[in-house]
């Protein structure tokens, strides 16, 4: 057995100290540590991702096999890289602060506008188109936020709209006059609600999610398009709280870019 003191003129013959050793000892340690606890941290991460219901978009019991296309996706890259994901429907405003504090790890539409603090991946999962909408009988179109001036609108509670909330909810939330703000879950039938009593003149919702809607509910109602508002990039983002919110971002990424990359070029 050979001795400290060998030990030492051993190291000191190599040119090394053993200050020096030990300091490669442990990154050696810390490196295979990382190695052989990746697979089993993602193999056994259950990522969860909340959001409103907000069909065709993210939405729970959508189909045998849907939970919506952005979760559908979200889950389908996450899936790849090893983790197990599931999706809570909650009110928005609810799905922005637990997403933030860490309490859950991804927020399923997020924009960074409306979420700067959440960690995103390079590339968004769809595009959102925010419009106006009233009944048949209101001629009234969207003309800029002048226009805007002379009705009340519907919307709800937290949602960017692309830079409405920015431009001017944020401006007259205390308005009544101006603005009918609504929150919780399931928001849209009572946006229509109110829109159809005339309670208020006008609605902004995501085209998809107003058509889908439309063509779903069981007392289908006649709406006029009154113009497009903005254009917005939708993410599944992640919590900064999490340690690995990074790596699921990255997971989209590649997704997304793979998507991308698919696509047949023009001749």
């Amino acid at each position: 057995m050979v001795n400290t003191r060998q030990e030492i003129n051993l190291l000191l013959y190599m040119g090394m100290y053993p200050s020096e050793v030990t300091k490669m000892f442990g990154y050696a340690l810390l490196f295979i540590f990382l190695i052989l606890s990746q697979p089993v941290f993602a193999g056994q991460r259950t990522v969860t991702l909340v959001g409103d219901r907000w069909c065709p978009h993210n939405c729970l019991g959508m189909g045998e096999r849907s939970q919506g296309h952005l979760v559908d996706k979200a889950s389908e890259a996450l899936q790849r890289a090893g983790y197990r994901v599931e999706y809570v429907e909650m009110p928005w405003s609810r799905a922005i602060l637990e997403v933030e504090s860490g309490n859950f790890d991804g927020l399923v539409g997020a924009s960074p506008d409306e979420s700067p603090a959440l960690i995103f991946p390079r590339q968004p999962l769809a595009i959102a188109r925010h419009s106006f909408y009233t009944l048949p009988s209101f001629n009234w179109l969207f003309e800029g936020l002048h226009s805007l001036e002379t009705i009340t609108l519907g919307v709800v509670q937290s949602y960017s709209y692309g830079r409405l909330h920015d431009d001017y909810i944020r401006f007259h939330e205390r308005d009544p006059r101006r603005l009918a703000i609504l929150k919780g879950n399931r928001v849209l039938p009572r946006l229509v609600r109110m829109l159809t009593m005339k309670r208020v003149d006008a609605i902004i919702e995501e085209e998809a999610v107003l058509e889908y809607y439309l063509k779903t509910t069981v007392n289908p109602v006649t709406l006029r398009f009154a113009g497009l508002g903005y254009t917005e990039e939708l993410y599944v983002a992640f919590s900064p709280a999490i340690r690995d919110a990074h790596v699921l971002a990255e997971a989209l990424s590649v997704y997304a870019e793979s998507q991308v990359s698919a696509l047949p070029t023009e001749q």
